[in-house]
């Protein structure tokens, strides 16, 4: 489990309240509009049973029909006003909203977009989905509703009541009597559902999280042929989630027939004992009547309290997430006074440094070396030896546990992040393209790039022809992921895209393991001249980079066990001969049987 799913991470609502109200706060003139429009909209709703009255104690038993008249038109025209008042009140209350969310996204969108590694490693895709959306909306309905149901709904009753008790103040404190249930009714709904609704919104985030990988690993799925078992993963995880939104489903049934119990035992006495008033002359029929109108528009406000506790309670839940979203650690942070780096040398320096990714588990320990500017180092070692590890520090996508790395005898901690970065040109082991054009790709860290310069540097890559062999060439769409290309084509694709920024530094993580021999000789030479002048660090598991470089490191479990030129750690006894010796062997099998088959298949012919 992540520390984002920590079940017993809860906040006060005032908590919540304070990361919202400064998205509300800009937005004070929406605000009291709404809150006018809304208090008037329900103070004219308040009127029709008060005309009612007058027709029946005044018009009707005076054969009055010029009044009963005046008042029907009077009845249809606060009708029309409160209609127009309500659609003012609900158009402006979701613009409102609206505004508010689109800011709080792009501000939970601009957080997702600066934190650490660390958080995307542990988190799921779905969880941040689900965060991102569902959540959001919760509180978009909090801040669209709450202000005018609030309104409709306090007025509603309070001026109810009051009208009830100046017309017969016995049956208004019949209604009184009940109040304290209602309250109590109100408090057991949100102590429960609240639990149930946060437990809801991180199980939608497990079921939104396993549709995510199984439509992004579509091939995987039907290649290992686990069909049947993903539909049974994605079964049980959706009945986890039914069931919980089942269970707030059985509270909110509780709670309206309690409520409708309720309403029904106020109204039964307010009958008898209005009634008995009627026939022993101590209430007038027109009261009577007009008591009765207002008891029946309180289950309209009674329902709007109860969608409006729903509602609350939902917020409050995805507020919880929504809060732990803001404020997910940040391991690498920017400093305050960090500077915007000049154009490196390249001067690489490893002082004392320690790593880990779970504490007591290291993954480099006391790397101390220096690269110098301009030069190229291969980078070997076995799976979980480091390799990516010690690069991936150099671009502070980690910081350190222990430690400090410097470029050009600078801490690289003084420098602003994104400058920093822009220097550095990464072609990763997993590389990942976007839904988008080849050129958007290919531009994707300098987006004015030009055709031209975008032309140039696919040619460097080796991947020009293919593209303009496609009949929308640059244009092309590559499909979600890159999909639609081969893994030497994304390969080749991203080293374009590194290319274009010109970086000051090369990192290359693996990044030809997915081409041909033929390509990879392709590659090699373009990066042989693309290098010079240029310190390039290359993480490779094929012999023949070994080649191009002036320097290799040997990592394992986490050290820097051997550090040298090829010639001379192949003459040297250890790990980097028996790599090299155990990976010549194979390709040399690989080379023999091809030739073995090539030599029958002309022998056949």
């Amino acid at each position: 489990m992540s520390w984002l799913e920590d079940k017993k991470r809860t906040h006060s609502a005032k908590e919540i309240a304070k990361v919202i109200w400064p998205y509300v706060a800009k937005r004070k003139g929406f605000l009291i509009f709404v809150s006018m429009v809304s208090f008037f909209a329900a103070i004219i709703g308040l009127i029709t049973p008060l005309l009612i009255r007058e027709v029946i104690n005044s018009a009707i038993p005076e054969n009055n029909l010029e009044l009963v008249w005046i008042i029907g038109a009077s009845i249809l025209g606060v009708a029309l006003f409160g209609g127009l008042l309500q659609y003012v009140s609900r158009f402006y209350a979701a613009k409102y909203a609206q505004e508010v969310i689109y800011e709080l996204r792009n501000d939970i969108y601009e957080i997702l977009q600066r934190l650490s590694l660390e958080f995307y490693d542990e988190e799921n895709t779905g969880q941040i989905m689900t965060r991102v959306t569902t959540d959001l909306n919760a509180i978009q309905s909090l801040v669209s509703f709450t202000l005018r149901l609030i309104m409709n709904s306090v007025i509603y009753f309070i001026g109810a009541y009051v009208a009830m008790l100046v017309m017969s103040w016995q049956l208004g404190l019949i209604l009184v009597a009940l109040f304290p249930g209602f309250i109590w009714l109100v408090y057991w709904f949100s102590t429960k559902v609240r639990p149930l609704f946060y437990l809801a919104r991180r199980q939608f985030g497990d079921v939104t999280s396993i549709l995510q990988e199984n439509v992004t690993g579509a091939h995987v799925v039907r290649g290992f042929a686990q069909e049947e078992n993903e539909i049974n993963k994605f079964d049980d995880s959706n009945t986890i989630y039914r069931d919980l939104r089942i269970k707030t489903q059985v509270y909110r049934a509780i709670y309206f027939s309690v409520m409708t119990l309720l309403i029904g035992i106020g109204t039964s006495l307010v009958i008898m004992v209005g009634g008995t008033q009627i026939v022993n002359y101590q209430l007038e029929l027109g009261d009577f009547v007009a008591f009765l109108s207002y008891l029946a528009l309180l289950p309209g406000p009674t329902r709007q309290l109860t969608w409006l506790v729903g509602i609350f309670q939902r917020s409050l839940a995805s507020g919880d997430r929504i809060i732990e979203l803001i404020s997910a650690k940040r391991e690498v942070q920017e400093d305050s006074n960090a500077i915007n780096p000049p154009k490196f040398k390249g001067d690489i320096t490893y002082i004392n440094i320690f790593f880990e990714y779970e504490k007591g588990r290291p993954i480099l320990k006391d790397i101390n070396i220096n690269i110098p500017q301009g030069q190229k180092v291969v980078i070997l070692g076995g799976t979980g030896s480091g390799k990516s590890s010690f690069v991936n520090l150099l671009s502070r996508f980690y910081n350190p546990s222990e430690g400090s790395i410097m470029i050009d005898s600078q801490n690289i901690t003084k420098y602003k992040l994104k400058e920093m970065r822009k220097q550095i040109g990464l072609v990763l082991q997993e590389t990942y393209l976007f839904n988008a054009t080849l050129k958007e790709n290919i531009a994707f860290g300098k987006p004015e790039a030009t055709d031209e310069e975008v032309i140039n540097v696919s040619k460097i890559a080796k991947i020009h022809d293919f593209i303009s062999g496609l009949p929308e060439g640059y244009e092309t769409k590559v499909g979600d992921r890159g999909i639609t290309l081969s893994g030497g084509q994304k390969q080749r694709i991203s080293i374009a895209r590194t290319l274009l920024t010109d970086p000051s530094i090369l990192v290359f993580d693996d990044s030809t393991a997915s081409v041909d021999a033929e390509t990879e000789a392709q590659i090699q030479d373009a990066l042989d001249i693309l290098s010079t002048g240029r310190t390039t660090l290359i993480i490779s598991q094929r012999i023949s980079s070994v080649h191009y470089a002036d320097r290799v490191l040997v990592f394992e479990s986490g050290e820097i066990i051997q550090d040298g030129k090829h010639n001379d750690l192949i003459k040297a006894h250890g790990l980097y001969q028996e790599i090299y010796h155990t990976l010549e062997r194979s390709f040399g099998e690989i080379d023999t049987n091809s030739q073995e088959e090539e030599s029958t298949q002309g022998s056949d012919t």
